[in-house]
């Protein structure tokens, strides 16, 4: 069961309030932690799992600036700044950029990848990145499924508790880096 950890941080404000009290959360688990991260070039989603596969958590870092340097700036520092605030070392998995038609969002896309791993290697955790195709076989049978088969997935495992599919992608790489 989610524990009402549906926090969105505005990237746009100096400091990361809504943050906070997830890491307060992980900092006091007993449990070890498993965190999946979905990156875009507007946004880092993560969810947390514990060794059970329970989510315990999930955050966002989102910032709607229209000059993608600001917004790399803000997404990447308010990342780097949750990670520091962890007194727990989890383990991370982070999502490798995909390689899509257009190559300045693919390049956008490898950038803010590049934060979370620089954030975590930064704080001295774990981060491990994973091509989507590999977690997919792993966690789910099929290397190719699409979003509707992830929403499928993550709903008959957890019910219908995360709303947005960047959210459902980072729950499946956590189970990923949890399983390995």
């Amino acid at each position: 069961m989610v524990r009402g950890y549906n926090r969105i941080v505005a990237a746009e404000q100096t400091k990361v309030p809504m943050s906070e009290e997830l890491a307060q959360e992980l900092n006091t688990s007993l449990s070890p932690i498993y965190i999946g991260v979905d990156c875009s070039s507007r946004a880092i989603h993560i969810t947390c799992v514990d060794a059970e596969e329970r989510i315990v958590g999930r955050a966002k870092w989102a910032s709607k600036h229209d000059d993608f340097d600001e917004r790399f700036r803000q997404i990447g520092l308010g990342f780097e700044a949750f990670v520091k605030s962890l007194t727990t070392k989890p383990t991370v998995a982070v999502e490798s950029a995909i390689f899509i038609q257009n190559p300045k969002s693919t390049i956008e896309i490898a950038t803010v990848v590049a934060a979370v791993r620089l954030g975590c290697a930064l704080n001295e955790v774990t981060c491990i990145p994973v091509d989507n195709r590999h977690w997919k076989k792993i966690v789910i049978g099929r290397g190719n499924l699409n979003k509707q088969g992830i929403t499928e997935y993550t709903v008959a495992k957890w019910g219908d508790i995360l709303p947005e599919q960047d959210w459902r992608d980072a729950a499946c790489i956590a189970l990923w880096i949890k399983r390995r």
